[in-house]
């Protein structure tokens, strides 16, 4: 529900932005009357001296006709108009819409005065150079104003959204854009911490990686809208506005790249795409790099092509897990569709290919809207598929525990399956000529914590650490016991005594990570001791092989708990491998 009204939100945000972007008679637009200059080198000095005729006719001036986005274009560029007759009445404002201009000087010529400059600032100048409090620049016009000249130089996108304004209109536009934006990244942040409180509750990777994903999108609206020079970094412009807009985009690419595979489980279908998308990512963390150290004219290309190279990635993904027919995949593919067309339709808008209209500046944020609205509902059909796949183990564990195969403390598997299974990998093994490992895994002085918290503490204490300890378990075939008591075993068929000793070093680990409190262990906390054995071509009986691992852990035990001791079925010799796990905190709280 939270995430429906929160996409309704946005859409009503986008309505409302869209009716009040339209003109009224306190509005005048100066674009299809201006004059534009290209200053080609660099350096030319204008003689201001010179009336408006002169200037047009010693200088190249030309009309400024078709769109008013440049493109990228570092060179300074000057915009010579005059002031319309009703805009000499009244109080009145020139308006320059685009937040990221580095550098703008506005001049004003009278009757009888020559040119005057009447403002000076830019994204990188210091906030207090504006006149008026808003992310946009503002210059107040004197009444008896007749010309204005402008200078502009940045080293992003060259744009000329040039307007008048009166006195009142400013006043309430300015008003309710703040209110629609503050509407805006006020959905954005309830996003973020719904999913976070989500992700805290599920700890579902894919919505940490959503979270990050939005908190990243945040903070490049907060750039490329200049509220982020207003209320985050007003001290650091110089630096941040040089810097934040690659480093931003960077993060964001690499999130998407990281829910992406996540959400889709590419790598089950497609190991090369999965592959491709992680060279993305790490390309995506150069991004971010590049743009810390870097500075924008070196990045501002990269920033506007990389993110339309790695969307059409996540787009094909979607795509082709959509033709697979996985769930989620439709509603997936509509989102960065919708983000690909609107980063498209901005990005082209940047460079100048397209027209400045009120569709190509909005497309970016549409396309946010519809990315951020879709992907939250594909979250939603994720959640849904794994309460779906929760409510299959639960039906199966019950099932299961009718056949007495299942603990029903734990919930999994128990000694009587644990015995069947083992008969049943270790003749699959011998049969394909593979190695088996096995692990007895036994809670370290489990009777002392039973007798200081308790036995209902105990038991929650066992459910948590089997519950963990399956999760450490990468492959299907990968099977967690409980062997009796504080006991538990683990059979990992096809597994060489590199990758069970991996797999045993990752659940010591794993159990350490949830910092147990025990009082009356040496380490301060829940431990385990693990004994491991691996046998070649699985070329032994089951009682032998549990043997060679019971014998493991009793030396693990006795050589002080908390770590893993390995033994080859073929070899008498017991190498210890767990004695840095000894160095755990003295207390835990």
């Amino acid at each position: 529900m939270i995430r429906i009204l929160l996409s309704i939100a946005f859409i009503i945000l986008f309505s409302c932005s869209s009716a009040f972007a339209q003109t009224s008679r306190d509005v005048v637009p100066l674009s299809h009357q201006a004059f534009l200059f290209e200053d080609s080198k660099g350096d030319a000095q204008l003689n201001l001296s010179s009336g408006f005729e002169s200037l047009l006719e010693n200088y190249e001036f030309a009309p400024l006709t078709g769109s008013t986005n440049l493109g990228y274009k570092q060179m300074p560029h000057w915009v010579l108009t005059e002031v319309p007759a009703v805009a000499k009445k009244g109080k009145w404002w020139l308006e320059y819409g685009y937040p990221l201009m580095d550098s703008i000087n506005v001049f004003v010529a009278t009757k009888d005065q020559g040119w005057q400059l009447i403002g000076s600032t830019g994204d990188i100048q210091p906030f207090h150079t504006r006149q008026y409090f808003s992310p946009r620049f503002y210059f107040k016009l004197p009444n008896e104003a007749t010309h204005i000249l402008i200078r502009l130089q940045t080293l992003g996108s060259m744009q000329l959204p040039l307007r008048l304004l009166s006195d009142q209109y400013l006043d309430s536009h300015s008003n309710m854009e703040q209110f629609l934006y503050g509407l805006f990244f006020g959905a954005l942040l309830i996003m973020i911490f719904y999913n976070l409180f989500i992700y805290a509750m599920s700890l579902d990777r894919a919505h940490l990686y959503y979270v990050s994903l939005i908190a990243a999108i945040t903070i490049f609206m907060s750039a490329v809208t200049g509220y982020g020079a207003i209320y985050m970094w007003p001290k650091h412009v110089d630096w941040v506005n040089q810097h934040i807009q690659p480093m931003s985009v960077g993060l964001c690419l690499l999130f998407v790249v990281l829910f992406s595979r996540r959400v889709l489980a590419i790598q089950s279908f497609n190991k090369i795409l999965d592959k491709l998308l992680l060279i993305q990512g790490w390309l995506s963390v150069g991004l971010v790099v590049g743009g810390a150290a870097l500075p924008y004219r070196v990045m501002a290309q990269a920033t506007a092509i990389w993110p339309i190279v790695v969307v059409v990635t996540i787009v094909y993904s979607g795509f082709l897990a959509f033709k697979l027919r996985q769930q989620g995949s439709f509603l997936f593919l509509l989102a960065w569709g919708s983000g690909l067309f609107g980063a498209l339709l901005f990005s082209a808008q940047m460079q100048g290919w397209i027209p400045n209209n009120f569709i190509t500046q909005n497309s970016l944020k549409l396309g946010i809207i519809l990315n951020v609205t879709f992907l939250s509902f594909s979250l939603v059909t994720n959640i849904q598929k794994l309460r779906q796949e929760k409510a299959n183990l639960e039906k199966e564990a019950k099932e299961n525990y009718q056949l007495a195969l299942v603990d029903a403390l734990t919930g999994v598997p128990n000694r009587r399956a644990f015995d069947e299974r083992l008969e049943v990998e270790l003749e699959r093994c011998r049969r394909d000529k593979t190695n088996i490992a096995l692990l007895m895994i036994d809670v370290d002085f489990f009777k002392n914590f039973n007798d200081s918290y308790g036995h209902q503490q105990g038991d929650d204490t066992l459910i948590r650490v089997a519950l963990i300890m399956r999760n450490c378990l990468r492959r299907p075939t990968d099977m967690l016991f409980r062997y009796g008591g504080e006991e538990f075993s683990v059979i990992l068929a096809d597994t060489d005594h590199e990758g069970a000793l991996n797999t045993a070093n990752r659940i010591m680990e794993a159990i350490q990570g949830l910092c147990i409190p025990h009082k009356d262990s040496p380490f301060k906390q829940v431990t385990v001791s693990i004994g491991l054995a691996v046998a070649e071509n699985a070329n032994i009986n089951s009682e032998e092989f549990i043997q060679f691992a019971d014998e493991a852990l009793y030396k693990a035990k006795g050589e002080g708990r908390n770590q893993v001791v390995y033994e080859d079925c073929g070899q008498s010799a017991v190498v210890n491998i767990g004695k840095y796990f000894k160095n755990t905190p003295k207390d835990t709280v």
